[in-house]
C-alpha cells in the first residue's frame, strides 16, 4: 500500500479537483512527511501514475506567463473506490511494522558491553531530541479550520509511542549496567 496514493486520493476526495501545488500545499499543512513517509516531490509523479490508471482525471491546463503549466485533477469514481478500498484495509489489517533495530537486539550479545551501552544511550537521547522536537512542533502547529483536528492525534500517537519506547529503553540500560543483559 502506498501513503502516498492515499494521501493524495483522500485529499482530492475532500478538497475537490485541485493542482498538484495545492495537494502538497494540503499535506505540507498537515505535516505529512514527517509522519506518513510522503515525499511531497512525489506528489506529481504519483498524480500523473493515478491519471494513466483513470484513478484521477485531468480536469484542465493553465498557463500563466513563463510559468510551468499547471494541471487540475480531480478524483474519478474508480479512484474513489481505490481510496476506499486502501483506507478500509490499512484500518482492517494491520500491518507489522518490521524494524532493523529488533535484528540488532537479537545479536546484542554480541556487542562490547560498554558499547552496548554507549548505543543505547545514544539511542534514548536521539529519541528525547525527537520527542522534544515533537511535541514543540505539535504547540507551534496551526489549529483551526485549516487542519483538520484528527491531524493532532497523529502527533499524539507518535509522542506516546515514542515515550514507550524510552522508557523501554531506559529499563535496557539498567539491565545492560546491571548485567543482567545480554
Amino acid at each position: 500500500m502506498s501513503s502516498a496514493r492515499l494521501m493524495i486520493l483522500g485529499v482530492l476526495r475532500g478538497k475537490g479537483p485541485l493542482h498538484g501545488y495545492d495537494v502538497r500545499r494540503e499535506l505540507e499543512t498537515w505535516d505529512a512527511a514527517q509522519w506518513a513517509n510522503i515525499a511531497y516531490g512525489s506528489i506529481y509523479f504519483a498524480l500523473g501514475k493515478m491519471a494513466e490508471e483513470g484513478l484521477v482525471e485531468v480536469v484542465s491546463t493553465d498557463q500563466t506567463g513563463p510559468r510551468p503549466a499547471r494541471t487540475v485533477y480531480s478524483i474519478t469514481q474508480k479512484g474513489i473506490g481505490e481510496f476506499e478500498s486502501l483506507l478500509r484495509g490499512v484500518w482492517w489489517k494491520p500491518k507489522e511494522v518490521s524494524d532493523p533495530f529488533h535484528v540488532a537486539l537479537t545479536f546484542m550479545n554480541y556487542m562490547p558491553p560498554d558499547e552496548l551501552l554507549s548505543a543505547l544511550r545514544f539511542r534514548a537521547d536521539s529519541l528525547r531530541a525527537t520527542l522534544g522536537a515533537m511535541k514543540r512542533m505539535d504547540e507551534q502547529h496551526p489549529k483551526g479550520p485549516v487542519t483538520p483536528r484528527h491531524i493532532s492525534e497523529i502527533f499524539r500517537l507518535e509522542v506516546m509511542q515514542g515515550e514507550a519506547a524510552l522508557q523501554w529503553l531506559e529499563e535496557v540500560i539498567g539491565k545492560v549496567g546491571r548485567k543482567e543483559l545480554p
